[in-house]
């Protein structure tokens, strides 16, 4: 699949997202309250390699990084922590929604935006992760418990 060069970030900018969460996972999941097995399930991958992940002793793909990202940015008890750490991709975020750099004017949002086309070009790790920011948005703006949030993230996500 090629998005073209504006949805492009680059390996070394990828591994710089990753490496800035990383050190930040067991924070991160405790502030929301859930187990390694519930976001691992959410993520689509095993508790196993997730736990593996959270101890350092293993990195995760691109893909589960979004996954993980889009859990914890739409979560009010973590969002904050998410972009003050260097972890939500600023960048990629104004690429993909606004279809310009990030040092581009925020004045001309709406234009370019394509999303019906990025949607279509996903693989289904992207699917799951814009499935899961969807509903973890909605549950946000519903107020709904951690628990609620995650019981509907798994109802959705394992559709």
């Amino acid at each position: 699949m090629k998005y073209g060069t504006r949805w492009v970030i680059s390996d070394k900018k990828k591994d710089e997202y990753i490496n800035n969460l990383l050190p930040h996972l067991s924070t991160l999941r405790a502030r929301v309250g859930v187990s390694q097995d519930e976001l691992a399930g959410l993520v689509g991958i095993s508790r196993q390699t997730y736990c593996l992940t959270e101890s350092g002793s293993r990195s995760i793909s691109w893909n589960t990084f979004l996954s993980i990202i889009m859990f914890y940015d739409y979560n009010s008890r973590t969002h904050d922590l998410i972009r003050s750490i260097g972890a939500f991709p600023e960048d990629l975020f104004y690429q993909f929604n606004l279809g310009m750099a990030s040092n581009e004017p925020l004045d001309k949002a709406g234009e370019n935006l394509g999303v019906g086309e990025m949607l279509d070009e996903l693989d289904e790790a992207g699917k799951r992760a814009v499935k899961a920011a969807v509903v973890a948005e909605y549950a946000r703006c519903k107020s709904m418990s951690s628990a609620e949030m995650i019981s509907t993230l798994s109802e959705i996500i394992n559709k």
